[in-house]
């Protein structure tokens, strides 16, 4: 257990400073009184479903895809890591999703596609 030198105040002047942080950082980390809003959810889910079944490299790809508060869940198997990639780019794509959570399982295949599904003109795909 760590010792503190020094007067009693400052102790207690340090103790609460502690205190205040962890507090304060339990309301950040903490859950939101919002409820999530899931409106949007049929409409992404069915774009990214589009995007998916548009896409020719994925073809193979057994992939199911769920939205929960503009958050898509990908589950299912594609073939290689450019497969993975390509999936995971393609659904962030769609207008409205917050993120992209992947539970694919990745198979044997190429490193390398080139994903060809349409994008937005104003689309950044990272790591490109």
């Amino acid at each position: 257990m760590p010792t503190f030198r020094g007067s009693s105040a400052r102790r207690g002047a340090l103790l609460v400073a502690c205190l205040e942080m962890s507090i304060a950082g339990c309301s950040v980390l903490g859950r939101s009184d919002r409820p999530l809003d899931r409106t949007e959810d049929p409409r992404i889910a069915q774009e990214v479903r589009a995007r998916i079944a548009a896409e020719p490299s994925l073809a193979g790809a057994s992939i199911r895809v769920e939205v929960n508060g503009a958050v898509v869940l990908l589950h299912g198997g594609v073939d290689g890591i450019g497969a993975w990639q390509c999936a995971i780019t393609t659904s962030g794509l769609v207008r409205g999703v917050r993120s992209v959570a992947d539970y694919l399982v990745i198979g044997r295949g190429p490193r390398d596609i080139q994903c060809l599904a349409p994008r937005p003109e104003t689309a950044v795909i990272p790591g490109r």
